[in-house]
């Protein structure tokens, strides 16, 4: 894990695109596994929030899971809520009634035991490296933020991406603006065409 805890992105190749998840996820062995990994990208959470999370802490009213996340320098735990969509919830219910899980944690499973999985969907699918390093699980994270950024260039989606994923800093999040390549593209444009 200690390699995933400096700077976001410092492999800027370290993400996957959304058909890419897709592929890892039609790749798992099994609903839980396909659970754990569409959780990992529809809500960009990092794999100690997905261990923690609780049946108590899904909304089904309003579509929203309630992600705790321990705060390294403050030492101590909050909530924050996540907006999932429609597919979300449905996969979320058909796990729960498949694996008879009444309450208690979603998943009871070790840090290890997901780094595993998700490493076992990514070599079926063909892609065991994501940039520089083995895939793992905050790859999925990363995965969604690019994307986020990507449909939402602005001040307000990085706020809005910042609340959904826990960062204590914008500054964090900010760093996924190298990814809005449609709107650096238009810049682009715009400052070359009138040389050429």
């Amino acid at each position: 894990m200690s390699d995933y805890l400096g700077t976001p992105m410092s492999d800027a190749r370290g993400y996957l695109l959304p058909e890419e998840v897709r592929l890892c996820i039609d790749h798992t062995g099994s609903l839980r596994d396909r659970a754990i990994l569409w959780l990992l990208w529809a809500t960009g959470c990092r794999l100690t929030e997905l261990l923690m999370f609780t049946v108590k802490d899904i909304s089904w009213r309003d579509k929203a899971l309630y992600m705790w996340t321990l705060k390294r320098k403050e030492k101590r735990r909050y909530q924050r809520i996540v907006l999932v969509d429609d597919a979300t919830i449905s996969l979320i219910r058909e796990y729960l009634e498949a694996y008879d899980v009444e309450g208690g944690h979603l998943f009871g499973l070790t840090a290890r035991r997901v780094e595993q999985i998700v490493a076992t969907a990514g070599k079926a699918a063909g892609i065991p490296r994501v940039g520089e390093k083995m895939i793992h699980p905050h790859h999925f994270r990363h995965s969604h933020c690019v994307a986020w950024v990507r449909a939402n260039p602005t001040m307000e989606g990085l706020r809005k991406l910042q609340q959904r994923v826990g960062h204590a800093s914008i500054t964090t999040t900010a760093h996924y603006l190298q990814f809005a390549f449609e709107e650096q593209r238009e810049d682009m444009e715009r400052v070359l065409g009138g040389v050429q």
